[in-house]
């Protein structure tokens, strides 16, 4: 949807205006951010005769959206592209049928998507050089196609929590004990459930990937509380 230009020269806001509209929700927000959007076509504004942006309401509105969506549902702008064709920024919290929003888009395409590290770092609310860090310490993995690394919505996740603890004052380096933690219980767990695949067991792929998930579960509940007990008062 674009945005109606029909508004008089008063409610024409520059960019600068539209970041202190944004400073509250958004302080994490730049320039740079706004034309970045602008630049993959999910922003529209309009220009004065001497080139400068001119945003209306409707353009703020859209942009507030977008920044949600990231933010609270981690979707890549991809996704979000596609939700703006269908005119899904008009709903906030879900479509006309009753179907959060949230769940829609990542049965759909959070799963199989694929994007560039910029804008992984944009999802993420991270500098790109911390998303360099991240997949240096293994955290985050790309994949080749052709000349370029793209990243799926697992590498969302992965930022946004690395962009959660930052903001607590941690280093993404602290992160890798967690990565330590996984392969190690990875590798028992595997271990353990191999002999349930080698033939004659009975037992189908499908049934061993459901005791996967149990076992997982399981062991973040035991994680959880274990954690908390270490903590002592902090917990």
């Amino acid at each position: 949807m674009v945005a109606d230009r029909g508004a008089g020269p008063d409610s024409l806001l520059n960019i600068g205006e539209v970041l202190t509209r944004l400073e509250a929700e958004f302080p994490d927000a730049t320039v740079s951010k706004i034309r970045f959007l602008e630049s993959r076509g999910l922003l529209t504004p309009g220009r004065s005769p001497s080139g400068y942006r001119q945003f209306v309401e409707a353009d703020v509105t859209r942009l507030i959206w977008i920044l949600r969506q990231q933010r609270d549902h981690f979707l890549p702008l991809k996704v979000i592209g596609g939700l703006l064709a269908e005119g899904r920024d008009l709903v906030e919290e879900g479509d006309r049928s009753g179907q959060p929003l949230r769940k829609e888009a990542r049965v759909r395409d959070l799963g199989s998507v694929s994007m560039s590290r910029e804008e992984l770092a944009m999802a993420g609310g991270l500098e790109v050089e911390t998303v360099d860090e991240l997949e240096r310490l293994g955290l985050l993995e790309g994949q080749e196609i052709g000349t370029s690394v793209v990243y799926d919505g697992d590498a969302v996740l992965v930022a946004r929590v690395a962009a959660r603890f930052a903001e607590h004052g941690f280093d993404v380096r602290h992160l890798r004990m967690y990565l330590v933690a996984a392969q190690r219980e990875a590798g028992i767990i595997e271990q353990v459930l191999r002999p349930m695949l080698r033939e004659g067991d009975g037992r189908s792929q499908a049934e061993v990937r459901q005791l996967v998930d149990e076992l997982s579960d399981a062991g973040a509940a035991l994680h959880d509380l274990l954690l908390r007990r270490s903590l002592g008062p902090f917990g």
